[in-house]
């Protein structure tokens, strides 16, 4: 019966001798970085964002911590401080979207004329309350909500405790 598919550890560890093994992460994980970072920065930023995310992530592999079986956190981490740089951009969509309720990453023109009418003041207040939570809880938040990791993971990775994610 032949083996499943390596985990994360295996394939970084394979990679630190040949790096094409690397692109094994990028088939697993751009595609959720990559969303993750359009509804944060816009689809030009996600790109670059997901770009540099590897870049970065492949530089690092040699000191990466092979007990960590999914790179998931680890690669969501470093796109989160990548993201990071971007935060007056992302500021900025969101005060755009808490003005306007128009999100750049819904549906087809014909299903957002229809949402509008329907959540158009939840989206606004939802975007002023994003843009006014301090940094490290939006990031806690969104890694959360859009980026799909668990409570465990998104803040373990920083080593946070929940405490300081929660509202004061």
């Amino acid at each position: 019966m032949a083996a499943g598919p390596a985990d994360d550890a295996e394939v970084i560890a394979r990679s630190r001798h040949s790096p094409e093994h690397f692109a094994d992460l990028f088939h697993r994980h751009a595609p959720a970085l990559k969303r993750d970072a359009v509804r944060r920065l816009g689809a030009a930023a996600a790109e670059d964002v997901v770009a540099e995310t590897f870049v970065a992530a492949c530089q690092q592999r040699a000191t990466h911590d092979l007990t960590w079986d999914d790179a998931r956190p680890w690669l969501s981490g470093i796109a989160t401080n990548l993201i990071g740089r971007h935060l007056r951009h992302e500021i900025g969509l969101y005060k755009a979207l808490s003005r306007t309720g128009a999100d750049p990453v819904t549906e087809p023109f014909t299903d957002r004329v229809d949402q509008r009418v329907t959540a158009g003041g939840v989206r606004v207040r939802l975007a002023a309350a994003l843009a006014g939570l301090p940094a490290g809880h939006r990031d806690a938040l969104l890694l959360v909500t859009w980026g799909e990791l668990t409570y465990e993971q998104a803040p373990s990775r920083w080593a946070w405790p929940w405490e300081r994610c929660a509202p004061g």
